[in-house]
This record gives structure tokens, C-alpha cells and sequence, in this order.
């Protein structure tokens, strides 16, 4: 089989960390273009890691190049448009969360790359992990009895610097924390239950940075059509002094968490320590969970594996990301059943 030909569109922290070098690693990609408007970081990235060709404007890009795939890697404003212009020329495209800054977007995505029958994946590095697979695999058989609550937040430590510009403009951002961070969190929860139904939803949106239009720390709840709850809780810049990180998940019969991963459950009229002994540090399950998710979209666009991370689901997650914003700007509850 020939390898599949892939250009990279953004060269920010996370790509020169966990994308570039997992793409340049593989023996079946072979990695023929970047883009970027930085042209000091461009060059200098071609180089470390000897990508043929290198643009400025994607267009340009599109034209010259014959490409398999694409992965969009830039501020979240671009994805739509990006992603757009890659699978109307037929172009398969992996592009990092969100999808689009809005469900509607989304859905115009979604509906290309079915009418042009190409892949579109979104990247979701935490459905990769292998905590999270042993769970969603644990929790499928019934091992917790009913869930009724999960919890889960990401609460990042206090810090002098403020979140760099883009992410805390919302023309380019789309939001705040809640796009940012809290849909990776939304994902994952939804993820590991098999995406249940839902009933309303609800956003506390909090700005303690006067300085940012958007909301800088949040807590969402949302409620299932069958009575389980849901919360997630964000900021970019809590007065704590670490990163506090969690997923909770609380069955009838049992309990589970990440990070680590720890699982009890009633047994016998005790409790009984159902944990994995061995398990990856975090960073091991960060660096695994980039490998395999790019070699994942491989495998999807060459018809060996079927899409993990679809845009279907990533629909499910921008009507919920739309409607709590909603709940926040009207201060109430959204039955988003009814949307």
C-alpha cells in the first residue's frame, strides 16, 4: 500500500509536541507540507523535522500539492473554513477540537464529507488513552450497576501570564474555558456512557479577568433523559498551586475515577479495589494517546478501522456547547430535548 500523503496546517505547541513528531514517525505517512503564517516557524520546523514543502496560505497549498489527508491544527476560527475548502476538493481531514465554532458549522461539515463519502475526524486525544478504553470497556459490562453522576473538571493553576490572546477573544476563539478545555471534558464523559440522551443543561459562566470578553471559568450541568447528572467545572486561572484534573463516575453498585485510574466496587457486602496494577504515567498516556489517534485517522481514511472520533458525535457535543451558552447568556436552564 502507498503511503498516505498528509500536509499540516498550524505549527503551534501541541503540533510541534505531540503532532509532528508521531507524524514523521510513521513508515506507512509520509508528511509532504506544512502551513503556517509564521515564517520563522515554518522554516525552522520543515527543517527539524524534513518536510519537503512548506506555505503561507493554505489555498496555495490545496493547489499544488496532491494530498490524502489534512490535519488542521490552528486557532479554532479557521476550522470550519479550512476544513470546508480541504473536503470540497476532496481531501480527507482530521481537524483538532472544536469542530466548528458552532452546531451549524458543524453540520455543514458533517454533510460534505458524507456527500463527498471522505473522512472527517475530530481530534479527541482523551478517546485514545488507554485508561479511558479499559474503562469505557469496564463500564459497558455493567460493572458499576446504574451510573447516576459523573464529575469531572479541569481546574488550571494560578499564574502571572493570562491565556494567550486567541483563546480568550471569542471571534476567534468561539468562547471561553468551556470551548476551550471544558469540551474536552464534555467529550470524554459523554464518550465513556455511549452519549445517552439529554433532557436540559445548564452554564454558570464566571469572568474574573476583566480584561477578556469571554468566560474564564465555568461550571455546567446537565441532566440525561434518564435522570443521570453530569457536571463539568473549568478555569484557565484558579488560586491554586497545581492543575487540578479529574473524572468521576458513580454507579449504583460501584465507583470509578482517572487520572489515575481507580476502580471499587460493593462485593460481598465490602469494598473491593478493582484497579489496574499497571498502569502509564500521565505523560506516557498523553504522548500514547497522540500516537494511536493519529494512527487511527490512518487506518479510517484507508478503510482498516471505522472512525472513532466522528463528526457525528462532534455534532452531539456543539448542540450541547451551543445550548449551554445560551443557558448562560439567558441565566436559566435549556431544555435542549426540545432542540
Amino acid at each position: 500500500m502507498d503511503k498516505l500523503k498528509i500536509a499540516m496546517v498550524g505549527g503551534g505547541r501541541i503540533a510541534q509536541i505531540a503532532h509532528l513528531p508521531n507524524w514523521t514517525a510513521m513508515d506507512n505517512v509520509e508528511l509532504i507540507a506544512l502551513c503556517d503564517v509564521d515564517k520563522g516557524k515554518v522554516g525552522f520546523l520543515t527543517d527539524k523535522f524534513n518536510i519537503p514543502h512548506w506555505y503561507y496560505v493554505l489555498d496555495e497549498m490545496l493547489k499544488k500539492e496532491k494530498l490524502d489527508a489534512l490535519h488542521i491544527c490552528t486557532p479554532n476560527l479557521h476550522h470550519f473554513p479550512m476544513a470546508y475548502l480541504a473536503l470540497s476538493k476532496g481531501v480527507n481531514v482530521l481537524v483538532e477540537k472544536p469542530i466548528a465554532l458552532n452546531y451549524k458549522d458543524a453540520k455543514t461539515l458533517d454533510e460534505i464529507a458524507t456527500k463527498n463519502k471522505l473522512t472527517l475526524m475530530v481530534g479527541m486525544h482523551n478517546r485514545f488513552r488507554d485508561d479511558v478504553s479499559m474503562l469505557r470497556n469496564f463500564l459497558a459490562q455493567d460493572e458499576l450497576g446504574d451510573i447516576f453522576y459523573i464529575k469531572t473538571g479541569w481546574l488550571q493553576k494560578w499564574q502571572k501570564q493570562e491565556t494567550s490572546s486567541w483563546h480568550s477573544e471569542k471571534k476567534s476563539s468561539g468562547g471561553g474555558v468551556l470551548i476551550d478545555i471544558g469540551i474536552q471534558l464534555l467529550d470524554l464523559a459523554l464518550y465513556i456512557v455511549n452519549f445517552p440522551q439529554l433532557k436540559r443543561v445548564r452554564l454558570y459562566d464566571y469572568h474574573l479577568n476583566p480584561e477578556i470578553n469571554v468566560e474564564d471559568a465555568a461550571l455546567a450541568v446537565i441532566e440525561t433523559a434518564t435522570g443521570q447528572t453530569i457536571t463539568i467545572e473549568v478555569s484557565w486561572k484558579m488560586h491554586l498551586e497545581k492543575d487540578t484534573v479529574y473524572t468521576h463516575i458513580f454507579g449504583k453498585r460501584g465507583a470509578a475515577k482517572l487520572n489515575p485510574l481507580r476502580i471499587h466496587r460493593e462485593m460481598h457486602a465490602s469494598l473491593v479495589n478493582l484497579s489496574p496494577l499497571d498502569q502509564h504515567s500521565p505523560v506516557d498516556l498523553f504522548k500514547k494517546a497522540y500516537s494511536k489517534e493519529l494512527r487511527h485517522f490512518v487506518n479510517v481514511v484507508n478503510g482498516q478501522k471505522e472512525n472513532r472520533s466522528s463528526a457525528s458525535d462532534a455534532l452531539k457535543v456543539m448542540k450541547i456547547i451551543d445550548a449551554l451558552y445560551e443557558s448562560a447568556s439567558r441565566g436559566e436552564e435549556i431544555d435542549i430535548s426540545l432542540l
